[in-house]
Protein backbone atom coordinates (compact mmCIF):
# COMPACT_ATOMS: atom_id res chain seq x y z
CA UNK A 1 0.00 0.00 0.00
CA UNK A 2 1.76 3.08 -0.92
CA UNK A 3 2.32 5.60 1.84
CA UNK A 4 0.30 8.86 2.61
CA UNK A 5 2.24 12.28 1.53
CA UNK A 6 3.30 14.18 4.81
CA UNK A 7 0.74 17.69 5.23
CA UNK A 8 1.74 20.50 3.33
CA UNK A 9 2.76 23.02 6.47
CA UNK A 10 2.27 25.81 3.69
CA UNK A 11 -1.47 24.82 3.12
CA UNK A 12 -3.75 27.31 4.96
CA UNK A 13 -5.70 26.27 7.92
CA UNK A 14 -8.70 27.50 8.34
CA UNK A 15 -9.70 29.11 11.85
CA UNK A 16 -11.43 27.19 13.87
CA UNK A 17 -14.73 28.09 15.78
CA UNK A 18 -15.00 29.40 18.91
CA UNK A 19 -16.88 27.16 21.28
CA UNK A 20 -19.96 28.04 22.93
CA UNK A 21 -21.35 26.54 26.02
CA UNK A 22 -25.50 27.46 25.79
CA UNK A 23 -27.37 26.74 29.20
CA UNK A 24 -30.87 27.00 27.67
CA UNK A 25 -34.26 25.69 28.03
CA UNK A 26 -35.58 23.45 24.88
CA UNK A 27 -38.54 25.44 24.58
CA UNK A 28 -36.58 28.73 23.88
CA UNK A 29 -34.32 27.79 21.01
CA UNK A 30 -34.10 31.82 19.22
CA UNK A 31 -30.68 32.21 19.94
CA UNK A 32 -28.92 29.12 19.52
CA UNK A 33 -29.28 29.14 15.64
CA UNK A 34 -28.02 33.22 15.41
CA UNK A 35 -25.19 32.29 17.67
CA UNK A 36 -23.72 29.65 15.07
CA UNK A 37 -24.69 31.96 11.66
CA UNK A 38 -22.09 34.42 13.80
CA UNK A 39 -19.39 32.06 13.72
CA UNK A 40 -19.83 30.44 16.76
CA UNK A 41 -19.49 26.52 17.16
CA UNK A 42 -22.51 25.67 19.91
CA UNK A 43 -22.74 23.39 23.08
CA UNK A 44 -26.52 23.06 23.83
CA UNK A 45 -27.75 22.25 27.53
CA UNK A 46 -31.41 22.13 28.84
CA UNK A 47 -30.26 21.09 32.03
CA UNK A 48 -27.48 20.96 35.00
CA UNK A 49 -26.05 17.59 33.96
CA UNK A 50 -25.90 18.52 30.84
CA UNK A 51 -24.29 21.81 31.42
CA UNK A 52 -21.50 20.54 33.87
CA UNK A 53 -20.45 17.65 31.00
CA UNK A 54 -20.75 20.34 28.52
CA UNK A 55 -17.73 21.92 30.56
CA UNK A 56 -15.75 18.78 29.57
CA UNK A 57 -15.78 19.99 26.19
CA UNK A 58 -13.66 23.08 26.84
CA UNK A 59 -15.83 25.91 25.90
CA UNK A 60 -14.40 29.33 25.40
CA UNK A 61 -17.69 30.68 27.04
CA UNK A 62 -20.66 29.66 28.94
CA UNK A 63 -24.00 31.46 27.95
CA UNK A 64 -26.39 30.52 30.53
CA UNK A 65 -30.68 31.44 30.76
CA UNK A 66 -31.50 31.78 34.39
CA UNK A 67 -34.72 30.55 33.46
CA UNK A 68 -34.40 26.64 33.63
CA UNK A 69 -38.13 25.59 35.03
CA UNK A 70 -36.54 21.94 35.42
CA UNK A 71 -33.89 23.89 38.34
CA UNK A 72 -36.58 25.49 40.86
CA UNK A 73 -35.56 27.68 44.06
CA UNK A 74 -32.11 28.24 44.17
CA UNK A 75 -30.86 25.58 41.96
CA UNK A 76 -30.02 28.16 38.60
CA UNK A 77 -27.71 30.23 41.51
CA UNK A 78 -26.06 26.57 42.74
CA UNK A 79 -25.75 25.31 38.87
CA UNK A 80 -24.13 29.35 38.16
CA UNK A 81 -21.49 28.93 41.12
CA UNK A 82 -20.68 25.74 39.50
CA UNK A 83 -20.09 26.70 36.32
CA UNK A 84 -18.45 29.87 37.16
CA UNK A 85 -15.91 27.59 39.04
CA UNK A 86 -14.89 25.94 36.70
CA UNK A 87 -13.00 29.37 35.47
CA UNK A 88 -14.86 29.82 32.03
CA UNK A 89 -15.78 32.74 32.31
CA UNK A 90 -20.20 32.89 32.60
CA UNK A 91 -22.46 35.43 31.17
CA UNK A 92 -25.69 35.63 32.04
CA UNK A 93 -29.41 36.32 30.73
CA UNK A 94 -32.32 36.90 32.96
CA UNK A 95 -35.47 38.59 33.31
CA UNK A 96 -35.40 42.43 34.91
CA UNK A 97 -37.58 41.00 37.86
CA UNK A 98 -36.48 37.66 38.11
CA UNK A 99 -35.87 35.65 41.20
CA UNK A 100 -32.13 36.71 41.06
CA UNK A 101 -30.96 40.10 40.90
CA UNK A 102 -27.95 41.03 39.22
CA UNK A 103 -25.97 41.27 42.41
CA UNK A 104 -26.41 37.97 43.41
CA UNK A 105 -26.01 36.36 39.86
CA UNK A 106 -22.21 38.75 40.08
CA UNK A 107 -21.57 36.92 43.55
CA UNK A 108 -22.17 33.68 42.18
CA UNK A 109 -19.11 34.31 39.73
CA UNK A 110 -21.18 36.04 36.57
CA UNK A 111 -18.64 37.67 34.63
CA UNK A 112 -21.67 39.40 32.78
CA UNK A 113 -25.22 39.81 33.32
CA UNK A 114 -27.41 41.30 30.73
CA UNK A 115 -31.42 41.84 31.18
CA UNK A 116 -34.09 40.62 28.79
CA UNK A 117 -34.73 41.82 25.86
CA UNK A 118 -31.07 41.71 24.70
CA UNK A 119 -30.53 42.85 21.34
CA UNK A 120 -28.24 40.76 19.57
CA UNK A 121 -25.98 43.45 18.15
CA UNK A 122 -24.94 44.05 22.68
CA UNK A 123 -24.86 40.17 22.94
CA UNK A 124 -22.55 39.62 20.45
CA UNK A 125 -20.13 42.71 21.39
CA UNK A 126 -20.30 40.84 25.14
CA UNK A 127 -19.11 37.70 23.83
CA UNK A 128 -16.60 39.01 22.19
CA UNK A 129 -15.46 41.03 24.96
CA UNK A 130 -15.21 38.28 27.23
CA UNK A 131 -13.18 35.55 25.41
CA UNK A 132 -9.22 35.75 25.63
CA UNK A 133 -7.53 35.84 24.05
CA UNK A 134 -9.88 37.12 21.41
CA UNK A 135 -10.78 34.56 18.74
CA UNK A 136 -10.05 34.71 15.52
CA UNK A 137 -12.96 34.07 12.69
CA UNK A 138 -11.63 33.60 9.61
CA UNK A 139 -14.43 35.68 6.96
CA UNK A 140 -17.54 34.03 6.49
CA UNK A 141 -18.32 33.54 2.99
CA UNK A 142 -21.98 33.65 1.82
CA UNK A 143 -23.37 30.21 2.11
CA UNK A 144 -26.85 28.72 1.67
CA UNK A 145 -29.33 28.02 2.64
CA UNK A 146 -29.53 31.20 4.75
CA UNK A 147 -28.07 34.47 6.37
CA UNK A 148 -30.30 36.92 8.24
CA UNK A 149 -30.57 40.40 9.94
CA UNK A 150 -32.95 42.18 12.12
CA UNK A 151 -34.12 45.18 10.76
CA UNK A 152 -36.47 48.01 12.05
CA UNK A 153 -39.83 48.58 10.53
CA UNK A 154 -40.32 51.91 10.85
CA UNK A 155 -37.17 52.97 9.01
CA UNK A 156 -35.51 50.14 7.60
CA UNK A 157 -32.42 50.45 10.43
CA UNK A 158 -30.36 47.65 10.40
CA UNK A 159 -29.60 46.58 14.10
CA UNK A 160 -28.03 42.98 13.56
CA UNK A 161 -26.76 40.84 10.96
CA UNK A 162 -24.77 37.70 10.43
CA UNK A 163 -21.52 38.37 8.02
CA UNK A 164 -23.29 35.78 5.62
CA UNK A 165 -26.04 38.97 5.64
CA UNK A 166 -23.58 41.57 5.78
CA UNK A 167 -21.65 40.28 2.55
CA UNK A 168 -24.82 40.09 0.54
CA UNK A 169 -26.22 42.89 0.69
CA UNK A 170 -22.64 44.64 0.16
CA UNK A 171 -22.38 42.35 -2.91
CA UNK A 172 -25.70 43.50 -4.21
CA UNK A 173 -26.08 46.80 -3.21
CA UNK A 174 -23.90 49.97 -3.89
CA UNK A 175 -23.32 52.93 -1.01
CA UNK A 176 -24.53 54.70 0.80
CA UNK A 177 -26.30 51.50 2.37
CA UNK A 178 -23.19 49.49 3.93
CA UNK A 179 -22.20 53.06 5.31
CA UNK A 180 -25.92 53.76 6.92
CA UNK A 181 -27.09 49.78 7.46
CA UNK A 182 -29.91 50.79 6.06
CA UNK A 183 -32.25 48.91 3.80
CA UNK A 184 -32.67 50.07 -0.01
CA UNK A 185 -34.83 52.18 -1.00
CA UNK A 186 -36.84 49.23 -3.26
CA UNK A 187 -36.46 46.58 -0.36
CA UNK A 188 -37.80 49.01 2.33
CA UNK A 189 -41.13 49.53 0.66
CA UNK A 190 -41.38 45.69 -0.18
CA UNK A 191 -40.95 45.28 4.05
CA UNK A 192 -43.78 47.97 4.08
CA UNK A 193 -46.18 46.13 2.16
CA UNK A 194 -45.51 42.29 3.25
CA UNK A 195 -45.76 43.44 6.83
CA UNK A 196 -49.18 44.97 6.39
CA UNK A 197 -49.84 41.77 4.27
CA UNK A 198 -48.73 39.38 7.39
CA UNK A 199 -50.97 41.42 9.31
CA UNK A 200 -53.76 40.74 7.48
CA UNK A 201 -53.18 36.74 7.94
CA UNK A 202 -51.80 36.49 4.11
CA UNK A 203 -49.39 34.11 2.90
CA UNK A 204 -46.00 34.91 3.05
CA UNK A 205 -44.05 36.42 -0.18
CA UNK A 206 -40.61 37.21 -0.73
CA UNK A 207 -38.71 39.56 -2.47
CA UNK A 208 -36.13 39.02 -5.14
CA UNK A 209 -33.84 41.70 -6.67
CA UNK A 210 -31.76 41.18 -9.90
CA UNK A 211 -27.84 41.58 -9.78
CA UNK A 212 -26.33 44.92 -10.24
CA UNK A 213 -24.48 45.27 -13.68
CA UNK A 214 -21.18 43.14 -13.81
CA UNK A 215 -21.73 41.25 -10.78
CA UNK A 216 -22.31 38.03 -12.32
CA UNK A 217 -26.03 36.05 -12.36
CA UNK A 218 -26.70 35.85 -8.84
CA UNK A 219 -30.45 37.30 -7.49
CA UNK A 220 -30.77 37.89 -3.68
CA UNK A 221 -34.10 37.24 -2.32
CA UNK A 222 -35.56 38.28 0.62
CA UNK A 223 -38.28 36.58 3.14
CA UNK A 224 -40.16 38.32 6.03
CA UNK A 225 -40.03 36.44 9.41
CA UNK A 226 -41.46 37.71 12.37
CA UNK A 227 -38.53 38.00 15.15
CA UNK A 228 -38.95 37.14 19.06
CA UNK A 229 -38.84 40.55 20.34
CA UNK A 230 -36.30 39.31 23.07
CA UNK A 231 -33.86 38.70 20.75
CA UNK A 232 -34.84 40.95 17.73
CA UNK A 233 -36.05 43.92 19.30
CA UNK A 234 -39.75 45.23 19.55
CA UNK A 235 -40.54 46.65 16.02
CA UNK A 236 -38.40 44.76 14.35
CA UNK A 237 -38.51 41.91 11.82
CA UNK A 238 -35.98 39.11 10.48
CA UNK A 239 -34.93 38.98 6.87
CA UNK A 240 -33.94 35.73 5.26
CA UNK A 241 -31.63 36.33 2.52
CA UNK A 242 -30.61 33.80 0.18
CA UNK A 243 -29.22 33.47 -3.27
CA UNK A 244 -31.71 31.44 -5.25
CA UNK A 245 -30.11 29.01 -7.78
Amino acid sequence: MPSMPPPDPTRPRSAPRPRLLVVQALAVQPLAAVLEESGYDLLRAADALAAIDGLGAGPALVIMDMELPELPGDGPLTLLRRLAGSGVPVLTLSRPRGPQPVEALHEAGASECLVKPVRMSELLLRIEGLMSPAPVIAPVEPRRPTARMAVRERDGQCTWQTPQARALMAAHFPPPWADHARLPPEVLAWLHREALRRRAGAPPSSLTVAPRAGEGRHRLSFTLTAGDDEVVGEGHWLLVLDRPE
